[in-house]
């Protein structure tokens, strides 16, 4: 019990004993009035390396988000698109050219059947 009195009255840093000790709020530590200003220093930087990984990492998103374009299943969607317009293309010309066969094959059949009437 003697030594978490004794803990409880010093520095967190320099392990001094000091009567007047500032709790931490991030972390609960007690800390002297020169050692507190350095741990909250601490807490500062790890703050911005905290925000700066959040920037990079909302720049990241904003950049693969901005280059959907690239994106493989994107280039999929873009040649199966092309590849049905082909083959929508080929089966339109296909039934174009069998309508012109078979309207001139029953054209050219009318008349057989018209000059074996008229004659």
């Amino acid at each position: 019990m003697a030594t978490a009195a004794i803990n409880s009255k010093q520095c967190f840093i320099c392990k001094k004993e000091k009567s007047n000790l500032f709790p931490c709020g991030g972390c609960s530590e007690k800390f002297c009035n020169i050692d507190l200003p350095k741990h909250h220093q601490e807490h500062v930087v790890e703050l911005e390396k905290i925000a700066n990984d959040c920037d990079t990492f909302q720049q990241t998103i904003s950049e693969q988000q901005q280059d959907l374009t690239h994106h493989p299943l994107i280039q999929q969607v873009n040649e199966w698109e092309r590849d049905s317009i082909m083959k929508i293309k080929q089966t339109a010309e296909d039934c174009r050219q069998r309508l012109i066969k078979s309207t001139d094959d029953n054209i050219i059949e009318m008349k057989k059947k018209l000059n074996q009437f008229i004659a």
